[in-house]
Formats: C-alpha cells, structure tokens, sequence
C-alpha cells in the first residue's frame, strides 16, 4: 500500500491510494472527518447583547467559524484527561467588545492564543446599528466531527475506485463514438485509432463500451483509489491525513490488545 499525491496545497489535495481494499479507503475518509481533533466554540458567555439576534443564534453561528488548530500546542495523543468536558489543556478563550454601527466580523475577535485564530477575518457574524453593542468570551476547546460537524477539518472527502482502460487495437476502427460520449475525455485519436490518454479521470460509468460496436474497449476496476480532500483551513490538509492514520493505527492497536485479552 502506498499514496501518490496528484496535487497539493494547503486546503486542497488529490491523491492516489495504492494497492489496498475499499474497506481501509471508507476507514481512511471517515477518520479524516471524525477522528481528527480540532478547536472550534463550544459556549459563549454573553455580558451584552443588544443587537437584534438572540444569544443562541449568534452562540451558533459563532460556533461554525472555523479556527486555526495547532494541535501539537496541546500536547495531546488522543484526547484530553478531561475527556471533552474542557479544561486548560484543550480550551482557548476569544473575546469581543464592539459598538455600533458597524458588521461584526471574525476578524474582530481577540484570542488568548496568538495560533488560536479564525480562519478567514471577513465571515459576518451579525450587524450592530447605533447604540448597540456585543460583549462577549467565546471558549473554544478541541474536539472531534464524531461529535458535531463544527469539529470536522474537511468540507470535502470523497474517494472513488480507478480503472484501468484498454483499446484492443485489432478491433478498433477509429469510429470515434467513444471519443464523443466520453464526459472525461479520456480518449483521444491516434493513427486512426482510440488511445487511452487521460485513465485517471475515468469515472467507471462505460458508456464507451456500449457506444463501441467492435468491443474494442476494456474497464477494469483496480485496487487503486482516488481520494480529493478539501480542508475547512484549521490545519494543511496533509496533516488531517497523516493525523487520520494515527487514529486509526491507534484504534488498531486497541482493538489487538482487547482480542489478546478474551
């Protein structure tokens, strides 16, 4: 088993995982959305709020901001001895003092921890018109998206089985067919004939098969398979993937020691 990395930034990654079983990559994928910890608001201590939204709205929507997660700045393995009750060692506080008018922004809050930061400045929280005001301390702790999505580091992780193309080159024709229906394009012309250009983009869903009247045309799924994942930006997106193995070699581990114990 092996990963091969297509592209890759911060917030976004393709790659390819390697000679494995579908069972693993549904492992993998879940535990990138509920098994990595993140910080994210989990109360809110209102001093005022004379705005038009009530505490709990603005609790919520202050809640789904995503924020910066430094992890190794808690020192945790797992998860805290508080065990997601929240103490010092897994929480963070932002605060918020503003009059009106004016929006109120992520950017507006001021947090305890300098790497403790929401992830974008311009997310609107709500607008305070004149002689309103917001004063509050938002406390973030770490958690996992098990327990709410506000917690989950990815909007997007999907993965999907890769094929292998052939074209038997006796029997192709150079119709053309395949390279009309084809949504992905993977086909091109070459010497009057269909040659396989672009296998990774194949989406298995062989309708160049049924177009081809020669039967020239063979899809196979493999062991491979293709995963995009997207982070919401509290951590690069290659951490959330070597974290998510942890956890899952982790519970592994656990798993071997309980079967050695019956």
């Amino acid at each position: 088993m092996k990963v091969e990395f297509v592209k890759a930034d911060e917030t976004y990654a393709e790659f390819i995982l390697r000679d494995t079983y579908p069972a693993f990559a549904n492992a993998w994928r879940r535990a990138m959305k509920s098994l990595v910890p993140t910080l994210a608001v989990d109360y809110v201590d209102f001093y005022m709020n004379s705005s038009y939204l009530y505490d709990e709205i603005l609790a919520h929507r202050i809640g789904l901001i995503p924020l910066k997660t430094n992890i190794d700045r808690f020192n945790l393995q797992d998860q805290c001895v508080c065990e997601g009750e929240g103490c010092p060692s897994c929480q963070v506080s932002l605060r918020l003092n503003i009059e009106g008018p004016k929006v109120v922004y992520s950017g507006d809050f001021i947090s305890d921890d300098p790497d403790t930061r929401p992830v974008y400045d311009n997310i609107p929280v709500v607008e305070l018109y004149e002689g309103q005001q917001l004063m509050l301390e938002a406390v973030a702790r770490l958690g996992f998206g098990r327990e709410h999505a506000k917690f989950q580091p990815v909007s997007v992780c999907t993965y999907r089985n890769l094929a292998k193309v052939k074209v038997i080159e006796e029997k192709c024709t150079g119709c053309g067919k395949c390279f009309e229906i084809c949504p992905k394009n993977v086909f091109e012309e070459k010497d009057g004939k269909a040659n396989v250009v672009n296998e990774y983009a194949c989406s298995l869903c062989r309708d160049c098969i049924k177009v081809c009247e020669q039967d020239a045309i063979e899809i196979e799924e493999t062991d491979d398979f293709a995963f995009k994942v997207e982070s919401v930006g509290q951590m690069d997106v290659k951490e959330i993937a070597r974290r998510a193995l942890t956890a899952l070699k982790s519970k592994a581990e656990e798993m071997i020691k309980i079967v050695d114990e019956l």
